[in-house]
């Protein structure tokens, strides 16, 4: 189990190869890269040279010590490209399928691609499963050739017109896990955001959806913390998540995928640059921290 940084919330300020050092020099050997920004037309990843940029990203990775562990596919077009079917298929589609082709360049081993899950979900949770189904079977090919597992990810939305969180696709653990089950190949497997689970106004909190998903379908994880509020992607401990419970869990379901933050937007946002190093620090310490917490919770293993 590898502790990653997610760089997309330094990746802004410094470039991918600025930011690369700092991850580096402040321990950890590995990152989350976004290619969120394949939204943007402009994006390099969908110019004609993405593929050099590619490589010169895992280029620089592999010359300072870091693996890319995990991507994350695009997913934040507006709502009206994702309903309107011509441009599903001739904008987003495509790019989500460049996306696995460029996190199998980076040697990513997860790279998380969403659910389909545009449309208004309580009420139409068959649809979005028969829709969901379709879509990632038919990108299993691309993930076997490119050698990156798919992610899904357990969502949420906003009620509209209550403007609150309310239940979306995988937020429940019985679909997450029909999900997961559902689409039975090695190269699906379950991405728990830890911090989406708490938003959803039920029992469940994420130390019961991580033993439900169990050893097999967890294979990826999005750490970070909240109030149980809003998806504030702040750092273990500055929210009011129980990560004693989070982390016993994992322990106990042997979890072997990486502890990957989806985290430090809000808790880096204002830190100079003098001071950063020391607040990436405190991320590396107390991530390594957290999965001490996880191996002391492993099953014993006989002699």
């Amino acid at each position: 189990m590898d502790l990653s940084f997610t760089m997309g919330c330094i990746e802004y300020r410094f470039g991918y190869e600025k930011s690369m050092e700092y991850i580096r020099n402040a321990g950890f050997c590995a990152t989350d890269y976004s290619l969120d920004s394949m939204v943007q037309d402009a994006s390099p990843w969908n110019g004609a040279q993405w593929r050099a940029h590619a490589e010169a990203v895992r280029a620089c990775a592999d010359r300072l010590g870091i693996r890319i562990n995990q991507t994350h596919a695009p997913f934040s077009f507006s709502h009206r490209l994702w309903k309107d079917e011509t441009s599903y298929r001739d904008i987003i589609l495509p790019r989500i399928l460049r996306a696995l082709e460029i996190s199998g360049i980076l040697g990513a081993k997860v790279a998380v691609v969403h659910p389909i899950h545009h449309d208004v979900y309580q009420g139409h949770e068959e649809e979005m499963f028969v829709r969901n189904m379709d879509f990632y079977r038919m990108l299993i090919p691309y993930a076997r050739e490119y050698r990156v597992k798919i992610g899904v990810e357990n969502m949420y939305q906003v009620d509209a017109r209550r403007k609150c969180i309310v239940d979306d696709t995988c937020s429940r653990s019985e679909e997450f896990i029909r999900y997961i089950d559902t689409v039975d190949s090695e190269w699906v497997v379950a991405c728990l955001d830890l911090g989406h689970v708490g938003l959803i106004q039920r029992k469940d909190e994420a130390w019961d959806m991580i033993r439900a998903l169990g050893h097999n379908r967890l294979q990826s994880l999005h750490v970070h913390d909240n109030d149980y509020r809003g998806d504030q992607h702040t750092i273990p401990y500055l929210g009011t998540m129980n990560w004693e419970e989070i982390t016993r869990a994992l322990g106990e379901i042997d979890y072997q995928g990486d502890f990957t933050y989806e985290a430090g937007w809000s808790f880096l946002q204002r830190v100079d640059d003098e001071f950063l190093p020391v607040s990436m620090r405190y991320m590396y310490d107390l991530g390594q921290h957290l999965m001490e917490k996880i191996n002391r919770s492993r099953p014993q293993k006989e002699n």
